[in-house]
Parts: structure tokens; sequence; C-alpha cells
């Protein structure tokens, strides 16, 4: 029987080992999943390192757990490197932080097993002691029970590590990646030198393993990573909100600049409404004298000057000149320009936010429609006014899929994120100004961008 026994528990020893690596993988892949939209990636990643692990395992050498380990994420993550070529730093933190994860997984873990294992361990042995085959069936739910607890802990600090870290897709610095690993570091260090306290002989000196003490530091180390997390975040939202700020001003200095532009704009208007009476005396004089010929000559030369003005008119001043510039930048980018825009009458917006509006949708859908194929470049603005609801739409062609997720605004495809990708931020943030919102939509190569403001 004892023989049976001693065979089983080599088996159930391999078993646990097994079943905890492939936790691990599985964890990895879930931790990876909001940084990378590849599927592949992830699997693949994953792969590598239960298959390290696993090699690891099966050499006759042994390896000590800290190298085996470090291996296996130094392995995972060259892999997800190959695939996923961009943010290296970024990698180089979430490696360390996926160590540190495995490690208090396997650390809080292993302490709640240890407690669970002793407090029914002796009701089992006791009950089931001449027979080996019951014996052998509470060992396969001991592992299956170690390997629930094993995967309830990382998911619950997987969790909480992607709760807190917000700026997912955000381009990370060597700097600032160094500062975020330091915790996982610290945190790794110190656990080696609490697992040789705690291999220390304590018959020959008076040292005991605190459990209570070893549980509450795996704790505090993971709330150190979390906290410095979070305060990195809280530094990185101030930033944030000061570029925001500062574009916000750059386009109030803009709009000063439009506002001037339309007073010229109607000053140059009186001044053709002025210069149109002397047209008119002279075109009276030429009929009355009957010089026809004269006469045909100065109307046609009349005519086109006053048709040359190719100018937007929406019934407000400012959006005019906005809507023309646009316009004519199209132009010269060989884009074709509809424009359907009327200003409601009565509306309480005022010019800065709706230039906000325009400026900020009309250069996004300039900038897309302008990398498409020449004759495939196309721009429509449009809106509509029903009972209290102020509907602006812009639609452009565009030479991709729209890379929004689910209910987040589109990311900047400009290499510097931190510079650029607040245009739709502040279209969204006025329009919530005026109770309204905003809609993204991408088909067939086609972007729509619907803004409601409330009248």
């Amino acid at each position: 029987m004892y023989d049976y026994l001693e065979f089983y528990t080599d088996i159930s020893l391999t078993l646990t080992m097994i079943i905890t690596l492939l936790v691990y993988s599985v964890g990895l892949m879930q931790f990876l999943r909001p940084f990378t939209k590849s599927r592949l990636a992830r699997y693949l990643t994953g792969a590598a390192y239960a298959a390290i692990m696993l090699v690891m395992f099966f050499l006759p050498q042994e390896f000590n757990n800290m190298v085996a380990y470090g291996a296996g994420v130094v392995g995972a993550f060259a892999v997800f490197t190959l695939l996923d070529r961009r943010n290296y730093a970024q990698k180089l933190f979430l490696a360390f932080s996926f160590f540190s994860v495995r490690w208090l997984t396997a650390a809080v873990g292993t302490s709640i097993w240890l407690k669970v294992y002793g407090w029914t361990c002796g009701f089992v042995i006791d009950t089931f002691m001449f027979e080996p085959e019951k014996q052998v069936a509470a060992y396969i739910v001991y592992d299956a029970v170690e390997g629930c607890i094993m995967a309830g802990i990382m998911l619950l600090l997987i969790t909480i590590f992607h709760k807190v870290y917000v700026s997912k897709n955000e381009k990370m610095t060597i700097k600032e990646a160094l500062l975020l690993m330091l915790p996982s570091v610290a945190g790794v260090f110190n656990y080696r030198l609490l697992l040789y306290f705690n291999s220390i002989d304590t018959r020959e000196i008076d040292i005991s393993p605190y459990d209570l003490i070893s549980f509450v530091f795996y704790l505090v180390s993971y709330t150190a990573l979390v906290a410095v997390i979070y305060f990195y975040e809280q530094i990185k939202a101030g930033q944030r909100r000061e570029k925001e700020t500062a574009m916000l001003s750059v386009q109030t200095d803009n709009i000063r600049d439009y506002i001037s532009g339309a007073e010229s704009l109607y000053r140059d208007i009186r001044a053709i409404r002025h210069d149109m009476r002397n047209h008119l005396a002279v075109l009276e004089s030429l009929h009355a004298r009957g010089e026809n010929e004269a006469f045909e000559s100065y109307l046609a030369e009349a005519r086109e000057r006053i048709g040359s003005d190719k100018g937007v008119n929406s019934g407000d001043p400012v959006t005019d000149v906005i809507l023309t510039e646009k316009q004519s930048e199209a132009e010269r980018r060989s884009i074709t320009f509809e424009c359907d825009f009327h200003y409601p009458d009565g509306f309480s917006a005022g010019a800065l936010d709706m230039s906000i509006i325009l400026n900020n949708a009309l250069n996004n859908a300039i900038e897309a429609a302008g990398k498409c194929p020449e004759g495939e470049r196309r721009i429509a603005i449009t809106s509509l006014k029903k009972k209290n609801a102020f509907v602006i739409t812009v639609t452009n062609t565009c030479t991709g899929d729209c890379p929004a997720a689910d209910g987040e605004l589109p990311e900047t495809t400009k290499p510097d994120r931190s510079e650029h990708g607040f245009g739709l931020v502040n279209i969204k943030n006025t329009a919530e100004k005026y109770g309204g919102g905003i809609d993204i939509s991408c088909e067939n190569q086609l972007f729509t961008l619907t803004v409601m403001l409330m009248t």
C-alpha cells in the first residue's frame, strides 16, 4: 500500500506542477489581453512560457526557482516583443510586473493551500487509512483545489493591475518603466530574503517562520506596486488635462483670428455693396446712351467678379470663415468637399465652441481623406435642426477600419501620442457642455462623426 501511495505521490507532485504552470500560462495570456489586439501574440506568448517551464521542470538538472521562472518570463516576453514590435519600455515593465504577480500568486496561494491542507489532511488520513483508492481520490481533489486557489488569486491580482493601470495604450518611456519596476524588484528581492530566513534550521536558533508576517508582506508588496501605478496614473492624468487646456487655449487664439477674419469678410461685403452702387450707375448710364456692346462687356466682367466668390454661407460669419477655409484646404488636396451646413436660428452656442467642433472634426476629416487615393477623397458636412436638437454630421473617406474600441474614442495614428489625439476629446467635451454627445462609426472605409447639441 505504501509503495502504491508513494507512486501516486510522485505523480501527484508532477501533476500539481503541470497544473500550476498551465494556470500561470493562461494567466499570462489574460495579463497581456489589454496590451495587444493580436490573439495570436497572446496565445504564442503563453505557449512559449509553458513550454520553457515544462522543459526546465523535466530536465535532470535542478534550477533555482527564481532562475527558472525568470528564464520563463524572459523567453515569453521575447516572443511577445517579436510578435508585437512597439512600446518596448512598456513590455519591460510588464515583464517585471507579471513576474511579481506570478510569485505573489505562488506565495499567497501556497500559504492558503498549506492552511487548507493542514486542517483537512489528518482527517483524510485517519478516515481512509486502509483505503488507498479513496486516499488517491482525496489527493486528486487536493490538486484540483490547489489549482483553483492559484487561478483565483492570479485572476484577482491581474484584475486589480488592469483596473489601476489606465494608460495601457500610451507610449511609456524607459524612465517611467524603471520607476514603475522598482516595487516589483524590491518585492522579489525581499521575498528571497524571506525564503532564506524561513529555510534556516529553527532547532539551532530561536527563529520561527512567521506565517502571518509573511502573508502581510505579500499583500504589502503588491499594494506598493498598485500604489505606484495609481500615482503614476494621477500624474499622467494631470499632464493630459494640462495638454487639453493648452490645446483649447491654442484653439481659442485661432478662433479670435477667425473672428477677425469674419469681421474683415463683412467689411469686404460692405465695400462690395458700395461698389455695386457705382457699377449699377455705370450700367444705367451705358444702357441710357445705347452703348450695348460696352454694356454687355461691363456686365459680364461684373458678373464674373461676383460669381468668383466660392465662400460658404451658413448664416453665421465665424462659421462661414471656418468652412470656407476648410473647403479651400480640401480643394488644394484634391478632396471633394460637400457642405450643407446651416447655423440654426437662435442657437446659444458660442463662436468658440462651434469653432472647436468644426475645426477638429474637419481637420481630422481632411487628414484621413487625404491619405486615400485620388478620386476617392471625399468629405461631406451636414447639419439638421429637429426640435431642440442640433445635429452635425461629418463624413469622410478613410484608408482603414475605425480603430475605436467599444465605447471608446479612436486612438491617434500619429507617432507621438502624448502630443496628439485631443481633437475628438475636445469635441466630446464641448458637445457634453450643451447636454449632447458624439457618435462614431466606420464602415466600408467611410468614417462618420455625429455631434449632437441641445439648443
